[in-house]
């Protein structure tokens, strides 16, 4: 027993030296961990600081881009009202111009060049009738759209693709005021922030043509560009008909962007017809992807309204061509006889045309039409005669891979399985469905390579009509 206790008695000596030893330690480590807890809250408390200070810089920074653009200043000077092209050639009935812009698929950043026809009378022609060299000029059209927003960008030295373009068409002035405020990086901030971004920029430009028999009308031409920084968000906003107490409305992040070149195009022409008298019109719309999407849609609007007392123009006045062109409507109509003068040309192995869904019931305005792909007759003919003209409008080889139609097929046939719904692409399962399959079944980069312009563009220019294929 006193062995034992004599064992309990050392344990507990032991324990005490310990526990000294532990208090001793704690009071040598209190000053640093006291230190050490300053200096933290002092870092949190700066990144508060930080946070804020930014916070409220970015906020008065959106607060005086929004007034500079309510009152016009602090841009690229462009008047919204359409000013005159003093270089324009003048040039009247049929003729060839050289038209230059950029290209994505130059890899040097070189600028581009392609030759385009040009006829005053295609618009005294039925709208209906598909005109593939008024195509192949609007698939250029589309691509200079997308080139004009260098000239917007502050320091830039850019030129004025599209008033350079029009001008060699003959046209006698032109607006670009779209591209003033919707070109600038910060400005794609401020409208990410402020949650508008369901816009898109154009031009619209006006040519008094002739038919040559003595008929005149005034033409007006609308060029939309394409997606550009925070409209990508845009592209996403396919809107909520319940919203709207109604069974189904257009994507509507393209809609309001259709809708403002309409309600300037209806303001515009009013005014012409005040001021000077403009009597007959004719009303052109082209562009590619967001902008085949907004032109696709502001044609369908401006033929609607041909149905009611205030038309923009005649429906057999109305010409529309959009390319790489994504579904835009839910609407059980859109493919009646009314929307027939709209014309959407996509290539298959292109992914964003089959985007939204025709499985979640979307669809085009107008006529679908595709150009030639693997396993096509007219693809085996042209497609060695495209590979020549992409180089020779471009400078450099064609970087889309034809045989990516195969891989865009099962993919859009795997994402409708996964996601039979827009409801379901709502859900986190959704949307992981949708990133995986897109990540790990398709070479994304790839894939947009047949998306490009100069893709469509060179293929217009080797085919005709006839080796269009029509949608099933």
């Amino acid at each position: 027993m006193d062995v034992q206790a004599e064992d309990l008695n050392r344990r507990a000596e032991a324990a005490d030296r310990q526990a000294e030893a532990a208090g001793r330690q704690a009071r040598d480590d209190a000053p640093r961990l006291k230190g050490r807890h300053r200096w933290a809250k002092r870092i949190a408390l700066a990144l508060v600081l930080v946070v804020v200070a930014v916070g409220t810089l970015l906020g008065i920074a959106v607060e005086r881009r929004l007034r500079e653009e309510s009152l016009g200043i602090a841009a690229v000077e462009a008047p919204s009202a359409p000013r005159e092209l003093e270089d324009s050639s003048g040039k009247t009935g049929a003729f060839t111009a050289r038209v230059s812009y950029t290209s994505m698929a130059a890899t040097e950043g070189q600028q581009v060049a392609t030759d385009v026809a040009w006829d005053d009378r295609w618009f005294f022609q039925d709208p209906t009738v598909y005109n593939h060299e008024l195509a192949t000029t609007c698939s250029v059209l589309s691509a200079v759209a997308n080139a004009e927003s260098a000239y917007y960008q502050e320091g830039s030295d850019a030129p004025a693709y599209m008033e350079e373009a029009l001008a060699e068409l003959g046209f006698d002035d032109i607006s670009t005021a779209s591209y003033q405020y919707r070109s600038e990086v910060f400005d794609e901030v401020v409208d990410f922030l402020t949650g508008t971004d369901d816009v898109v920029a154009y031009s619209v430009a006006t040519k008094r043509i002739t038919d040559g028999d003595g008929n005149t009308r005034t033409l007006y031409l609308v060029a939309i560009r394409g997606s550009y920084g925070s409209e990508w968000l845009s592209d996403l906003n396919m809107g909520d008909a319940s919203d709207y107490d109604m069974d189904a409305i257009d994507h509507e992040g393209f809609a309001r962007a259709a809708q403002e070149i309409v309600d300037d195009l209806e303001q515009r022409i009013t005014e012409d017809v005040e001021l000077n008298g403009v009597g007959d019109v004719s009303l052109l719309f082209c562009g590619h992807s967001r902008g085949a999407a907004t032109a696709n849609l502001a044609a369908a609007y401006a033929n609607e309204r041909t149905q009611g007392l205030s038309p923009l123009a005649p429906l057999e006045n109305i010409y529309c061509y959009t390319f790489a062109t994504p579904t835009v409507t839910p609407v059980a109509h859109a493919h009646e006889a009314l929307y027939d003068n709209i014309f959407n040309i996509m290539n298959p192995s292109d992914l964003v045309p089959r985007l939204p869904l025709e499985s979640w019931g979307y669809r085009r305005y107008g006529r679908d039409f595709y150009l030639p792909g693997v396993g096509d007759a007219a693809f085996n003919e042209h497609y060695d005669e495209m590979q020549v003209a992409f180089e020779e409008n471009v400078g450099t080889e064609s970087p889309y891979v034809p045989e990516d139609r195969a891989r865009v097929d099962a993919l859009v046939e795997e994402l409708g399985r996964q996601v039979p719904t827009v409801e379901d692409l709502a859900s986190v399962g959704g949307v992981t469905s949708v990133m995986r399959d897109l990540l790990m079944d398709i070479n994304v980069m790839q894939v947009l390579y047949s998306h490009y312009p100069n893709v469509y563009i060179a293929w217009m220019q080797v085919i005709d009509g006839d080796d269009l294929m029509p949608a099933m």
